[in-house]
This record gives C-alpha cells, structure tokens and sequence, in this order.
C-alpha cells in the first residue's frame, strides 16, 4: 500500500470511528503526523481527523500537532464567524424584504454533530433575480466587498478574514444539463424558522447535494469530504422518502452516479468493508482529486471537449488556447452582457478578456500554459 493509501485509509477509519463513537486505532507504523495532516487537509476533513487523533493523547508539544492543533483552531473559529454571519445576513435581507434559500454548505453542516466538522470554504444562498441589485446593497452595507469569482448565475462577496458568500440568481448555470429541472425551485421551496429564509425538503436538498456533486466529479474531481455528506445525511434521514428520490434520479438520469455514491460511501464510512472492484476507479480518483479536484482533471477534461468538438480529431495545446480564446457568443454574453445589445463588438471583447485574464491572473494562467502543454505531451504520446 503507497504511502497515500495509507493516510486515505486511516483518515477514513478516523472519520468512520468519529461517527460512530468508537475507539480511533493507533495511528498506521511509517505514517506521520504532518502526512496524516496534509491529507486531510487537502480533502477539508482536518477538523474531524483532528478531533478523533484527539483520543490519542499525542504528544502536544510536536510541532506537526502543534500546527494542526492550531489550524483547528482556526477553523472552529471560521465556523462560529461563519454561522454567525448567516444569521446577519438572513436578518438583513429578511428587513429588505429579499427572500433567501440557502443551499450546500449552508444546511449541510447543520447535519453534523459537532459545527467545525463540516467544513465549508463559503455560503451559497439563492435569491430572485431581480432582487440582485438590492441585495448586492445590502451585503456591501454590511461590510462585504465584491468578490472575485462572479458569472451569469451567481455574485460573489467577501470580508476578511473568514467570510466568503455567493449569492445565486439560478441553482444551476444555464450550461448545466439539470437547469431546468430547478426551473420553479422556489415552488418546491417552504418558510423555515427563520423569517424570509426558504428551506428545500431535506430529499430535494440532497438531490441538489447530489447534482452539484456530480459536477465536481465529472468536471475536475471531488474528495472525500463530498461522500461523507451523503453518509451523514442518510443517518440522519431514515424515514425520507425513498420512493421520491429514486423517481427524481431516474428523471434525472443520475440513478447509476448515485447508487456509486452511496456505496462507496458506505464502505468508507459505515461497515469499513473494502469497495466491490467496479468502484475502485471512482476511490483512486477520490482519494488523488482533494476536496474541489484537480486542475489537471479540468484541463484534461476540456482538452477532450474540444476533441468531441473536431469528431474526437485528437485536441493540441493550439486547437486548447483556439478554443479557450475564441468563444461563442452565447458563452461571452453571459460574462459581457453588452454583447447581447452589440454582438458586432464580440472581437473586442475577446481581447479584452484575454487582456483581463493577462493582468489580473498572471501566474494562474502561466500555471495553465504549462499543464495544458504537459497534457498535450501525454496526449500525444497515447
């Protein structure tokens, strides 16, 4: 077993002894500390993996737990800002009279025994469209700024230190193959304990958990961390209503991605039994991907994009950057809306995105030149 193997399984065991209170097994010979913390930090699980070393008395003195005891810290403190936040921010809309339907991370780690177990890098709340402007002054009276990554169906805010938000117009991009599935998604939706704050069904949350799931794998790959969601919320939910979930993942078409899902989650995280072999693709995927993917995976995946596109002729570095640089109209207008008023101006804007992502975001596009070209090595070697 690889060295990665190793702390992917015992940072499972962890995680799996943690639920069920159990006593945590000693940690694996030839594994440290700072490798057991890397891991789960790349996967966003360092707070339980932290809590269950925790029966372990280790020695609090060793710089590795020392810096992990600290990160805990750390985090136990974004989750308190976070909720907090939350609450504000419900408050605030709620007097401006802007319904909200928090989403993700924002029910997800109410599951959860402990509030620093779910970790959560942002809020996703959805809004009506065009209530966007009001809210986009409430959240800037409040302290926030805007923050970087905003497209056609969300805005995005920031507040240092803790404090990242994004405030959807749509649960689903246009692009996305579901979108119309939450076309009326408000309807679905009832008044909580909160005044002017939505709330899904718990079923009709976690099929929005696993489409935007889905995504992730598809697009660049998930961690561990996106599958114990799903053991958490089915131990939370005995009595939902199986019968309606299998019927939405058929109409979904995503019945065979879940039936995946939940298995190798039970495995991991509920009887510790090693994955049937038709899942070990999706565990080494998991376990190499970190809680949002990989770059690699995304590129990879766009490069074939691209070669479906020219009759899966194989997809160069050039035929890549061709592709990324010159996009259709629909795909520019959701970024410059100007252009659905004066489509003429479609070549201007293709330089002045490239202009943008030049200036605003050098190293992160050096760092995509070169895998992008490491990639079409490979690719031309296959």
């Amino acid at each position: 077993m690889t060295r990665n193997k190793q702390c992917a399984a015992y940072c499972i065991t962890v995680i799996r002894c943690l639920l069920q209170e159990k006593t945590v097994p000693e940690i694996p010979e030839g594994v440290s500390l700072a490798e057991l913390y890397d891991f789960s930090k790349l996967h966003s699980v360092e707070a339980m993996v932290f809590h269950g070393l925790e029966q372990l008395c280790p020695d609090r003195k060793d710089p590795a737990w020392q810096k992990w005891q600290n990160r805990a810290d750390m985090l136990l403190t974004q989750s308190i800002v976070q909720l907090a936040e939350r609450d504000r921010i419900f408050s605030a809309m709620h007097c401006a009279g802007i319904p909200l339907l928090p989403v993700k991370g924002s029910w997800l780690k109410e599951l959860y025994p402990q509030i620093d177990y779910r970790q959560m890098s942002d809020l996703d709340m959805l809004i009506h469209p065009e209530n966007a402007k009001k809210a986009e002054t409430v959240m800037l009276r409040l302290g926030y700024t805007h923050g970087e990554e905003t497209s056609d169906h969300h805005q995005s805010y920031s507040m240092k230190p803790y404090m990242e938000l994004e405030m959807h117009l749509s649960l689903l991009p246009d692009t996305n193959a579901h979108s119309d599935y939450y076309g009326n998604v408000w309807k679905r939706a009832e008044l909580s304990e909160y005044p002017g704050v939505y709330r899904l069904s718990p079923e009709d949350e976690y099929i929005y958990y696993l489409l935007h799931l889905q995504h992730h794998v598809q697009f660049a790959g998930s961690g561990i961390r996106s599958f114990l969601d799903s053991v958490v919320y089915r131990g939370l939910y005995p009595e939902r209503n199986t019968d309606y979930l299998l019927q939405e993942y058929e109409k979904l078409g995503i019945a065979s991605f879940v039936r995946e899902i939940e298995a190798l989650s039970d495995c991991w995280f509920v009887t510790g039994d090693s994955p049937a072999q038709d899942l070990e693709g999706l565990q080494r995927s998991v376990i190499s991907a970190g809680t949002y993917g990989t770059e690699e995976q995304q590129f990879r995946r766009q490069m074939q994009a691209v070669s479906t596109a020219r009759g899966n002729a194989p997809a160069t570095p050039l035929t890549y950057w061709l592709s990324r640089l010159f996009l259709p109209a629909e795909e520019m207008g959701k970024e410059y809306p100007l252009l659905k008023k004066l489509p003429f101006l479609l070549p201007v804007f293709w330089m002045i995105r490239l202009l943008s992502k030049l200036t605003k975001h050098p190293k992160a596009l050096l760092r995509h030149i070169k895998l992008v070209n490491e990639i079409g090595k490979t690719n031309g070697k296959d």
